[in-house]
């Protein structure tokens, strides 16, 4: 994994490069959490919900190769401090055996939204440069991307309107 920046900014170009570089780096990751977590929910609608967006996560990673190749670029790996440990607090959370499964699945909703919330942030900065630097095209692919990252954060915050209130009463309470 690499550091947060291993490469000098001088330009609007280089910020973008790097931007990009996260970008790809979380939907590749997330793309493998994604899916962990659909096996941990116990609720078949956050599990659906999930797995389709671990199969979004692959149109995202194709936007962005596009997106790399107008630019003149390579996508490499690059993580975040905050994305890393976010993936990972989605991983560990998936893996719990002694948690209520209701609150397990209100704690995965809360930190995918989370994750989700950062990746929306790094698309819209992203097109925002690729327009000012007339990448057009480069700017028009990651516009499609951050539709569908917020139709997901609401369907998540939908499910949670639900299955939170299940979260409010341990197991074996009458609810």
């Amino acid at each position: 994994m690499a550091p947060i920046a291993t490469t000098a900014m001088h330009s609007l170009k280089d910020l973008l490069v790097e931007q990009l570089n996260e970008l790809y780096s979380a939907e590749s990751h997330s793309h493998a959490v994604l899916t962990k977590l659909a096996n941990a929910a116990s609720s078949p609608k956050l599990a659906e919900a999930l797995r389709t967006h671990a199969d979004e996560t692959k149109q995202h990673i194709a936007r962005l190769d596009r997106v790399f190749g107008e630019i003149g670029g390579k996508p490499r790996k690059m993580e975040t401090h905050g994305c890393k440990g976010l993936l990972e607090d989605c991983t560990e959370l998936a893996g719990r055996s002694k948690i209520d499964p209701g609150v397990r699945d209100a704690a995965l909703i809360a930190v995918v939204q989370r994750l989700e919330h950062d990746e929306m942030a790094g698309y819209g900065c992203a097109r925002t440069w690729a327009g000012l630097l007339n990448h057009t095209a480069a700017a028009s692919e990651l516009l499609k991307t951050l539709p569908e990252e917020r139709r997901f954060d609401e369907n998540l915050r939908k499910i949670a309107e639900s299955l939170n209130k299940l979260a409010l009463e341990p197991v074996g309470s009458a609810r």
